[in-house]
């Protein structure tokens, strides 16, 4: 059977095992507790197959923003998601304390991954409800930044976005992304900022968990490709000079209204 845990003493604790990937960990501690938090790896944007689960689809998407909701103070008892807490675990005086201590956004960062970014709700053929990656174009990226700043009313910086593929493929979404921040910004829409991330090519989050060699985990993502592993070597791709046009060339993006605030 399992080895038996012992007991913790008195100012003592068992250090909980995470078998799963959990990006970029951390800690935060409130008075005398102390909560783990890391990279939310969920999906951008939910949409529904099916009418019947269209509300399902809805909740999930508020759920993208109850983080946000909660740290400005909006999760009162009319929130949409008041009960969902209350059935997780949450109490009536933890809502109230927190939503008694709005902290302000003053810039929302938002990560968009082309590839996994939208999920759909669907009937699977043993009847259960289940997710399935959808618009591998990205076709959502303007909605949820736009969606955002509705909601929130503070710039938008876009922390983390690029494409998996051959170099086509990230060209494509790098000139598609940047057109369509010059069209918010052409609208109202403040954004102030994009990163593309990496820059260069990346090793999975998996190795950490694989058992295979270090090759199998490669990720074609950046603007900048790794030649070798031994001398390291790295070779800028076709990306490099398109990224570089647009950082010296302002007007492809647009400019910021800085005084467009909700």
């Amino acid at each position: 059977g399992p080895t038996p845990v012992p007991t913790p003493g008195p100012g003592q604790f068992v250090n909980p095992i995470l078998d799963l990937d959990f990006p970029d960990p951390d800690t935060l501690k409130v008075g005398d507790t102390y909560y783990a938090y890391a990279t939310n790896a969920g999906s951008t944007n939910r949409r529904a197959s099916d009418p019947a689960l269209t509300a399902l689809a809805d909740e999930d998407t508020l759920r993208n923003y109850l983080t946000f909701d909660l740290l400005t103070g909006r999760v009162t008892p009319t929130h949409p998601m008041f009960t969902w807490l209350l059935r997780n675990g949450a109490t009536v005086g933890e809502l109230a304390d927190i939503a008694s201590r709005p902290v302000p956004i003053e810039v929302m960062g938002l990560n968009f991954y082309p590839q996994w970014a939208t999920r759909e709700l669907h009937l699977a053929p043993d009847g259960r409800i289940r997710t399935r990656i959808v618009e591998k174009s990205g076709v959502g990226f303007e909605a949820m930044i736009e969606g955002f700043y509705r909601r929130y009313g503070v710039p938008i910086m876009i922390t983390e976005t690029s494409a998996k593929g051959a170099h086509g493929v990230r060209q494509a979404w790098l000139q598609a992304s940047i057109a369509a921040v010059r069209r918010l910004r052409g609208q109202g829409v403040p954004v102030v900022g994009y990163t593309w991330f990496p820059l260069f090519t990346m090793i999975d989050w998996k190795y950490r968990l694989g058992r295979q060699p270090v090759e199998k985990y490669r990720l074609e993502l950046g603007l900048y490709t790794l030649e070798s592993f031994a001398p390291r070597y790295w070779r800028p791709t076709p990306l490099a000079q398109q990224f570089k046009q647009y950082v010296s060339n302002p007007a492809v993006v647009g400019l910021v209204d800085e005084k467009a605030t909700l």
